[in-house]
């Protein structure tokens, strides 16, 4: 049964009740509706379940459970909106009424809100609020003191300064390391440095301590810093990102285009659609002008809001009204100006319901909106803290490190870590601010949506912009499924406008998001789970779900992800730059109606419906009835035309953006910033231009820098482009070699004449990427010395089934370990092959024995039939899901009413089969499986640790609603990963086999990435396909086994039974017959078979 809850629009209270949803029983949870007061504030005792309050302890403790974390997340969110506001005197009583209601904050809320008072210079609150805060328990930290004395410094009280001092020597604290704690500012700093002097204290460094890394990379950290020691030129062994080629000059100088770009916030892209002829339209209206009219009006409205909310608050501290009289959505709406609030609601939002004949719903408006209102907001506080000087001041220097010889010495990270400690008196580049929850993102999309549809006009007659004018846009509902669904919606008239701007116009262009661009520089270095990537874009190393407080928190308390971000920084620190060859090419093709076998879309235009006219009133009743079936039926085709339309035009907006990106830095070296998704996955955070895209999307991109192909890089092409065409893909290597140089006319003639000779480059599975390496291959050759000729395209080796290369290692199957080539062989070998024989040999005996089924799939059974299902078998997939697959496989070969028995019979030889194959691997499946049942049954999600140091969290919750009362309508916001709600057992334990393999997978890729960077060897992955120059693939390849075989030389199952049997041993759950059991974990550890691991090193087809 759903918990729900409602919100209601009444005072600053409204977005989220402060309810402690707590359900009593986990097993058979009961959702309560929240009761919200005149104040918009809901009552936590109108609601069965919440926690009861110790009243013998004054009725204040810190509630450990899940829900009073997602609670605080909120609360603390709306303190911080306050504090940037300067308004501190609103943020204290919004903290004390929830303090007042027995909530305990932890000391970091404390300490924002005494730097808060300092900034005011108001001793009096300051000292009352330490005095509140040690009174409810809360242990003042080095941070608080940092607070006080900032105060101190601004008000030349010495003597309170002297006891704070005190105070700080009797704690333990080293007050020469004072500045070097919390998250200052600037300013901060200075009135601390004047504490300082004034007591004739010198500031110093804090002494490094050495990081413990986890215990699979502590040889190789433990050699860095030896080699780091000794100081020997031939130990150099961390190079950091390769800049060898390219022009310090032009770095430098896109530095600051860099941070333009950011904090603008934006970059406008020219499209690469050629504008068409004139239609001969005189006078019509310009969407570019009328959009400035849009601004103009809107921020004028917002505007009026803006002065209200100004009085209001006047009258608050001057004592006329009540602070619950605060309006709708402040402090929140506060932070932006009124104009820009406008241009990002205009320029990102309604840009996007522009593109799209169906409009936005508008719950997907909040989500869009947050990302951009929250970029910006957060530059703006990190330029009022003086932190955007500091990072210009670091990077510049950091650019220097990058490009001099002594970038060898330390890690990326460490030497921004050493920079950013040397220049502590221009404050921390850390600010601790949380992001806006979903409701908070709702309730403004939903004011700024009605404000828009009041102020946003068109003429009604485009040809005469002076005349009486019409909405431009409109709130609609439309049916889904049983649901309705609020859309705001774009007036025909605007959509035309759009069309015929983008392809009449010569100056238009996309604006895109600072974040969603390539970085024309290194990405600034990870140090921490909030501080990496773009240079003042605010950013996350991990794509958490939203409202995933739990995952947030248990990233902040990771003691090392050192090598976490060390492998990140690697991997995001290689140089790109785009195939002007091929990007000139797709475009053609792409202005030329696109090219569906070619993958570059068109949009499939509706064709005009003719009436169906209905038969006249002489006609029987039966005409009349056969006129409405067939009418019926033409709306249902339309429908289904509506829907290929809708899906051809996304494909061809993402091509567009994709193709007019390049286009814009086709002379450009750029870099992509990456981070993780919750299992550990790599991600490039640009979504267009990026490896991890489709081939035309891999196939625009090739290395920034360069490196000569040496004696093999030739053959690694050549092999290269075999692997890209699929059909000999399984084939021992020399085959490949050979086919290649047979095939060498053809892949000439591709690079010479790619679309009038006899393009045998289309038919390759990849013909982009095919493309791309054929006219890499026509260079090196004609170069006159293949050795010498510098290559800048990728050459991926993947992984061979990469899932069950890693079940098979964990469970040390050797019969399974040689189907997916983990032991040494003369040729790969084909694991969706080998399970349909299995299958087959099963069939057979089976007809024999005059099984039904088994004698109708006579002759039916062969790879294509099997293969998916086995792909998809160990990252979770289900008989139910497994029959599916194969019944789509089997359609149209046997009839339709054998169909569901036939694809229920075979889905079964093949678990069999599997099961047969990768025995211990399976068991280790069973075992994860079973395990997060008990844990889910038990009210906790299940989580672990990667051996890189990781936590992981799996996110799944049974499904949780919000009602949230906009001015615009009432939306139902759905959240499946509300942590306040129980566990989804069956999400969980059906999802740990898959999560449990990426995070291991991705353990893997960090491992290589870190060997590479040692070796000096370019690396990338796109998850399982690692990717390097032609003239490093041999080297590339030797290190990813070695480190698959360290990892799987840890004891993985063992530790994750003792951090199950340490995080949830000893908990209670209901079996299936109710009865009550205990969580334990590691009696049922499975067992592993014989498989020598260090076979992988000689193993030619384990990666390839």
């Amino acid at each position: 049964m759903d918990g729900q809850r409602e919100v209601v629009q009444v005072g600053i209270y409204i977005f989220d009740p402060p309810v402690l949803w707590q359900q009593l029983d986990w097993m058979e949870p009961q959702g309560q509706r929240v009761k919200v007061d005149a104040g918009g504030v809901a009552n936590p005792k109108s609601v069965v379940g919440v926690a009861s309050l110790d009243s013998s302890t004054g009725g204040r403790q810190r509630c450990q459970r899940l829900s009073s974390l997602r609670e605080e997340y909120h609360v603390v969110s709306a303190i911080d909106g306050f504090l940037a506001l300067g308004l501190v005197q609103h943020a204290e009583p919004h903290f004390n009424q929830y303090r007042r209601e027995g909530h305990q904050f932890e000391v970091g809320l404390y300490n924002k809100l005494l730097f808060g008072w300092a900034e005011k210079n108001n001793r009096i609150r300051a000292t009352l609020l330490l005095g509140s805060m040690k009174a409810d328990g809360v242990e003042p930290n080095f941070s608080t003191y940092a607070a006080m004395l900032v105060l101190c410094g601004r008000t030349k009280d010495w003597e309170m300064a002297e006891k704070m001092i005190k105070e700080i020597e009797q704690k333990g604290y080293n007050i020469k390391h004072i500045l070097h704690q919390g998250e200052l500012s600037r300013s901060q700093c200075l009135s601390i440095l004047e504490v300082l002097n004034q007591f004739n204290i010198q500031f110093e460094r804090p002494t490094h301590t050495p990081l413990l890394y986890p215990r699979v990379v502590r040889g190789l950290y433990d050699c860095n810093e030896a080699a780091t020691k000794n100081d020997a030129p031939n130990q150099s062994t961390l190079p950091n990102p390769p800049l060898r080629g390219l022009d310090t000059n032009v770095l430098q100088k896109n530095v600051k285009r860099q941070f333009d770009i950011e904090l603008q916030g934006h970059e406008n892209v020219p499209s690469i659609i050629k504008p068409k002829n004139s239609d001969g339209k005189k006078g019509l209206v310009d969407i570019a002008d009328i959009k400035l009219e849009w601004k103009k009006a809107l921020s004028e409205a917002l505007q009026k809001d803006a002065e209200e909310s100004k009085y209001i608050l006047e009258a608050i501290e001057a004592g006329t009204l009540l602070p619950r009289s605060i309006p709708r959505y402040f402090p929140f709406m506060g932070l932006l100006s009124p104009e820009e609030w406008a241009d990002i609601l205009i320029e990102e939002i309604v840009v996007k319901v522009m593109e799209q004949p169906e409009g936005l719903p508008v719950s997907y408006v909040g989500t869009v909106l947050k990302d951009f209102v929250w970029n910006k907001c957060v530059i703006k506080q990190l330029e009022a803290r003086g932190a955007i000087s500091k990072s210009w001041s670091m990077y510049q220097q950091y650019l220097d490190y990058l490009v001099s010889e002594n970038s060898s010495k330390l890690m990326a990270r460490e030497f921004w870590n050493e920079l950013s400690g040397s220049l502590a008196l221009q404050g921390s580049l850390q600010f601790d601010i949380r992001s806006w929850p979903t409701t908070v993102q709702t309730l403004i999309a939903g004011t700024l949506l009605q404000r828009l549809i009041e102020t946003a006009k068109i003429p009604a007659n485009l040809s005469h912009p002076n005349g009486k004018t019409i909405p431009a846009f409109y709130h609609v509902y439309q049916f889904e499924e049983f649901k309705k669904t609020g859309y705001i919606t774009a007036h025909p008239h605007v959509i035309k406008m759009v069309r015929r701007h983008f392809t009449r116009s010569e100056s238009s262009h996309f604006r895109m998001s600072a974040t969603i661009l390539p970085m024309l520089i290194p990405p600034k270095p990870w140090t921490s789970v909030a501080n990496g990537g773009y240079f003042v874009s605010p950013g996350s190393i991990v794509r958490c779900y939203s409202d995933s407080y739990q995952h947030q928190l248990l990233l902040e308390q990771a003691e090392n992800l050192g090598a976490v971000y060390d492998a990140l920084n690697y991997v995001g620190s290689c140089p790109w730059r785009v195939n002007t060859k091929i990007l000139d090419l797709a475009v053609d093709i792409f202005n030329g109606g696109g090219n569906d076998e070619l993958q570059i879309p068109s949009v499939k235009e509706i064709p005009l419906e003719e009436p169906l006219e209905p038969p006249s009133g002489k006609e029987e009743a039966a005409a009349m009835v056969q006129w409405a079936i067939k009418v019926r039926e033409k709306r249902k085709e339309r429908r289904v035309l509506q829907k290929i339309h809708r899906e051809s035009y996304s494909l061809w907006m993402d091509m567009l953006y994709k193709l007019s990106l390049a286009n814009h830095y086709r002379n450009d070296v750029f870099w992509l910033p990456h981070n993780l998704d919750f299992r550990g996955r790599a991600y490039p955070v640009p979504p267009h231009v990026t490896h991890l895209s489709s081939d035309v999307g891999r196939a625009l991109l090739k290395f920034g820098v360069g490196y000569p192909l040496g004696k093999k890089g030739l053959d690694w092409l050549k092999i290269h482009i075999i692997n890209l065409h699929g059909g000999l893909k399984k084939a021992p290597l020399q085959k490949r070699l050979e086919h290649a140089n047979e095939m060498l006319p053809a892949i000439l003639e591709s690079a010479d004449r790619p679309m009038d000779g006899k393009q045998w480059w289309q038919t390759s599975d990849d013909p982009w990427q095919a493309l791309a390496c054929c006219m890499e291959i026509a260079s090196a050759i004609r170069s006159g010395s293949p050795e010498d000729f510098v290559s800048y395209i990728p050459v991926h080796q993947d992984g061979s089934c990469n899932g069950p290369q890693h079940y098979a290692a964990l469970g040390r199957d050797t019969w399974g370990a040689r189907q997916v080539n983990l032991l040494p062989q003369e040729r790969p070998e084909d694991l969706y092959a080998a399970v349909a024989s299995l299958v087959e040999e099963k069939r057979r005996r089976d007809a024999v024995n005059g099984h039904h089924e088994a004698s109708v799939l006579e002759g039916k059974i062969h790879r294509k039939v099997v293969k998916q299902t086995v792909m998809t078998v160990v990252y979770g997939v289900t008989r139910v899901g497994g029959r599916l697959q194969i019944a789509k496989q089997l359609h149209g070969t046997i009839p339709d009413k054998e169909l569901f028995s036939c694809a229920n019979y075979v889905v079964g030889c093949v678990f069999e089969s599997l099961r047969e194959m990768f025995t211990n691997a399976r068991q280790i499946q069973d075992w994860l499986t079973e395990s997060a049942r008990k844990i889910g049954r038990a009210g906790k999600p299940v989580e672990w640790v990667t051996p890189l140091g990781l936590p992981v969290v799996q996110p799944y919750h049974k499904r949780s609603t919000v009602k949230v009362k906009t001015s615009l309508q009432q939306i139902q916001l759905v959240n499946h990963c509300d942590i306040s709600h129980p566990p989804d057992v069956m999400k969980q334990k059906n999802a740990i086999p898959p999560n449990f393999v990426h995070s291991l997978d991705s353990t893997h890729m960090m491992l290589t990435a870190l060997h590479c960077q040692r070796a000096g060897v370019t690396f990338v992955a796109v998850h399982d396909s690692y990717w390097t120059h032609a003239c490093s693939v041999d080297l590339m390849n030797k290190l990813c086994r070695e480190q698959f075989v360290a990892l799987h030389s840890e004891p993985l199952l063992s530790d994750l039974g003792e951090l199950f049997e340490a995080k949830f041993g000893g908990l209670k759950y209901k079996d299936k017959e109710n009865d009550i059991q205990t969580c334990s974990f590691m009696d049922t550890l499975p067992s592993t078979g014989d498989l020598e691991l260090r076979e992988v090193l000689q193993s030619t087809y384990f990666f390839s």
